[in-house]
């Protein structure tokens, strides 16, 4: 089975974590540990995301950030992977959208 999305159209719906600020996402598969979707989010701090995560930028831009302290300014366009066991903050600049591949 073949499923084609739009990753700048498609439906999302709030995910809530506290103290961050608003951001949205749908997850479009899941199996064997593997989460895959798109996130948006808006401007300000959002913490509480942990690796192992692929991610392309669709749009916005953010300053991402892991625990060891290695910082990464990502954009459009851009892939990045981020290493099982890293926490992630966000930092973001301009609402950004993302596409995700988690693996738990």
């Amino acid at each position: 089975m073949i499923k084609r999305y739009d990753p700048l159209t498609v439906e999302l719906t709030e995910s809530e974590k506290p103290g961050n600020p608003p951001a949205r996402s749908a997850v479009l598969y899941t199996a064997d540990g593997q989460k895959h979707g798109v996130w948006e989010a808006e401007p300000g701090v959002h913490n509480g995301y942990q690796g192992q995560e692929t991610v392309v930028i669709l749009q916005g831009r953010a300053t991402v950030t892991v625990e060891s302290g290695q910082t990464v300014e990502v954009g459009q366009g851009d892939l990045f992977i981020c290493q099982p066991g890293e926490k992630m903050t966000w930092t973001v600049h301009e609402k950004i959208r993302k596409v995700f591949v988690i693996n738990q």
